[in-house]
């Protein structure tokens, strides 16, 4: 995987890494205070993270978090004056594991040999660290545009915030398999979230088609008609997938006092982790995520048109107990 920037431009990675045996080692977390309190591990890691535009001309050490078992970074990388600066994040990861925990150890921090960011180094290349920090297991996402770049930015801003909001409410951040009386017993259901929002009376199924988008007459007087429900407190079940059930989404979250139960065509993973909006609405015990799929059944994340109907299908199998509620559909 290489990213010559010269013809690239500008990118951005996202990487994750996680402290072995998620020990509590690089910070600790007080109340009212919007960063973690470093470790001495911690100062070290922050460190070599500040320091690598001057070890590298093209990184900017953009957006960083270090929480007490795990760190959210931002690489920025750019092309450099004239040259072209080929990029590995396989190769940086590997670098920055060996580097965090060369200097925790009180070791001398180099870069890779040649300087080279999409080479390879083997182990016995490298002095042996004094002390092993990381989990060998990392991730890492490349932000593709605007929105996805801003969505991250606010995903590390908001992480203690986050964290703050899974200690006081761990059961509504729990993933958990979900039996229920309005859901069948058949079907392989798993949730995060308020799951006695299923025990509302007054469930109704929003299905808003991609023919009738925000704009058109039917887009909007289909969004309309599903806010009326929502403000006379109504709950609704929606994919929250097409441009106008986006558009709803938007404007059900600004309602006082609104709830809604939100339905995935895939499979939750096992570390199903929310968004920051989705985890402000679990902890304020506004919103249920609700998946009819086992992880084997559907890959996670992968939406396609199959999972759809079969989500919708479902959905309002689970609003018709009642023969009197509405459905808000385009």
């Amino acid at each position: 995987m290489k990213f010559p920037m010269k013809q690239t431009g500008m990118r951005f990675f996202f990487f994750t890494f996680g402290v072995e045996g998620r020990r509590e080692a690089l910070s600790r977390l007080v109340r009212g205070e919007k960063r973690p309190v470093l470790s001495e591990a911690g100062e070290r890691v922050r460190e070599v993270w500040a320091g690598l535009h001057g070890m590298e001309a093209a990184f900017t050490a953009s957006e960083w978090v270090l929480m007490p078992d795990h760190a959210h970074l931002l690489l920025v990388v750019r092309p450099g004056a004239g040259r072209e600066v080929a990029f590995n994040p396989l190769v940086f990861a590997h670098w920055f594991l060996w580097a965090t925990e060369t200097a925790a150890g009180g070791g001398k921090v180099v870069g890779p040999p040649g300087g080279r960011w999409d080479r390879y180094v083997s182990v016995g290349e490298w002095p042996a660290p004094a002390v092993r920090l990381w989990e060998r297991e990392w991730w890492v996402d490349v932000a593709l545009g605007s929105r996805q770049l801003g969505a991250i930015r606010r995903y590390i801003r908001g992480n203690v915030a986050r964290r703050w909001w899974k200690v006081d409410h761990p059961d509504r951040f729990a993933l958990r398999r979900l039996r229920h009386p309005v859901l069948e017993p058949a079907v392989t259901w798993s949730g995060m979230g308020d799951a006695t929002l299923l025990s509302n009376p007054f469930l109704y199924h929003v299905r808003l088609s991609r023919s009738a988008p925000p704009g058109s007459p039917a887009g909007d007087a289909g969004i309309e008609r599903c806010l009326g429900l929502a403000a006379r407190g109504w709950v609704p079940v929606c994919g929250f997938l097409s441009e106008a059930e986006r558009e709803f989404g938007r404007r059900l979250k600004a309602l006082p006092r609104s709830r809604w139960v939100r339905m995935a065509p895939y499979g939750l993973p096992a570390r199903y982790d929310p968004s920051l909006e989705d985890s402000r609405w679990l902890a304020e015990g506004r919103l249920l995520v609700l998946s009819p799929f086992g992880a084997e059944e559907r890959e996670p994340w992968k939406v396609t048109r199959e999972g759809c109907l079969a989500m919708n299908a479902r959905a309002a199998e689970l609003c018709a107990p009642s023969t009197r509620r509405p459905r808000c559909r385009s």
